[in-house]
């Protein structure tokens, strides 16, 4: 293998790689449910296949394993695979009994539970019967190989029917008003020098140390999953009546922090506030089509749980968010960590510190999915979730993604350190709803 045909993972995603462990796989996860075609059939999983063959050219990443340097001193490389089995990366079970609903919910966190096959390609897709002549995709893709906001551009240009002039127009389109704060602009001069004066006092509000909670738990290999879709109208609508405005994240953070206000309680937890972190993508508007990788910051919010009126929630949510994002706050954490990558034992002692349960709790992301209804093969997706690791010590993971005027919930733990996870369904449910009549 000559050194040309070697390209060294970047920072983020060797260490990304490197968290793995017996109880880390380091995959996300994505599942799409497709209703039958119009003559009432079933998705074809030959034909997916098919399909997958024709555009993974579009995305060399997927063609790819990893090498690992000589006694893992240094970053490892992606290498070109010898050969991609699309038979494997695009596989249908054994048995051909369709699953119910709670059957595929089942299904989802014992495939999240797997770990995806290091001499392979980091990416697979599982294509399960359901119900109705439904069927569910159930797609994992190593972090290492790509982030949030790149693993909805790889879907759309694997899987969506498109238009032929624009292989990736809908990748390019999130939903109206779902999740602004992914997507800053890159800092402009001006802005930059703001980041380096302001860098202190973004620090002490970034990486201040929070207090102790019930999500602070050991995990296990085991994964189990739920999750819940809401009208993205209603949370805009909740947004645009609150009496300081409020963006369609902070709605989103409210709406969980009202949950975990129920919920905490019946999961032998206490109502108190908690700290959050939330991913915001800094990937560039230039990147070329089939970039895949990461460019994530991330900003930590103080959720206001103890606060009894919903409407306050809200607006001390919004008051937070908004000082960090006129502070440039995740421009600023980036440009830190990677000049402090430089020095590796220093860089690895200070991540170890920042990613402790007592920085943040739970990390909730909130990913712009497409615009328009998806069509997979003349097959409608129904609902499409995404579902993110929980960590050692941080035993919850909640992802949000939107599919046209949908926005998904998806909720994901170890069954032995966090469950009743359905009780947390149902609470986002009710504190939407407390929210509509306190706005």
């Amino acid at each position: 293998m000559s050194p040309a045909a070697r390209e060294r993972l970047s920072v983020d995603d060797a260490q990304i790689l490197r968290l793995e462990s017996p109880v880390i796989k380091g995959h996300t996860g994505k599942v799409l449910v497709v209703a039958p075609d119009s003559a009432g059939n079933p998705l074809s999983v030959p034909q997916l296949r098919e399909r997958v063959s024709k555009r993974i050219g579009s995305f060399p990443r997927l063609s790819q394993t990893v090498a690992e340097p000589r006694l893992r001193l240094g970053r490892p490389a992606w290498i070109d695979a010898d050969q991609v089995d699309l038979d494997w990366h695009v596989a249908e079970p054994g048995h051909a009994d369709p699953l119910s609903d709670e059957e595929l919910r089942v299904a989802v966190g014992e495939l999240l539970s797997e770990r995806l096959d290091h001499t392979r390609p980091l990416w697979r897709l599982d294509v399960l019967p359901l119900t109705g002549n439904r069927a569910a995709i159930v797609g994992r893709i190593h972090h290492a190989m790509a982030d949030g906001v790149s693993s909805i551009k790889l879907a759309a240009g694997l899987l969506w029917d498109l238009d032929a002039e624009a292989p990736e127009a809908h990748a390019a389109t999130p939903a109206p008003g779902a999740a602004k704060a992914e997507a800053p602009k890159p800092a402009s001069g001006a802005a930059e020098e703001r980041i380096i004066v302001r860098l202190p006092s973004a620090l002490w509000r970034e990486l201040r140390p929070g207090r102790d909670t019930t999500l602070d738990q050991h995990i296990g290999p085991a994964r189990e999953v739920a999750w819940s879709s809401f009208p993205l109208e209603r949370l805009k609508r909740i947004g645009h009546n609150a009496p300081e405005g409020a963006t369609v994240n902070d709605v989103v953070l409210a709406v969980v922090a009202g949950a975990l206000r129920r919920w905490l309680p019946q999961a032998g937890g206490v109502a108190k506030d908690l700290r959050v972190q939330c991913p915001v993508c800094l990937h560039a508007r230039e990147e070329e089509k089939g970039e895949l990788g990461n460019r994530d910051s991330f900003m930590n919010v103080d959720l206001p749980i103890a606060e009894p009126d919903p409407q306050e929630r809200l607006r001390l949510i919004n008051a937070e968010t908004s000082q960090r994002k006129f502070d440039h706050d995740a421009d600023a954490l980036y440009a830190f960590f990677h000049a402090l990558s430089r020095f590796r034992p220093l860089y690895k002692g200070v991540t170890r510190l920042t990613a402790g349960p007592r920085e943040f709790a739970l990390s909730i992301s909130n990913v712009p999915g497409p615009r328009e209804r998806a069509v997979i093969l003349g097959h409608a997706v129904e609902q499409f979730c995404s579902f993110a690791e929980p960590a050692d010590r941080h035993a919850l993971r909640i992802s949000v993604i939107s599919l046209e005027g949908e926005l998904a919930f998806g909720l994901c733990s170890d069954p032995e350190a966090i469950s009743k996870l359905d009780g947390l369904r149902g609470a986002l449910a009710d504190s939407i709803s407390e929210l509509e009549v306190a706005v």
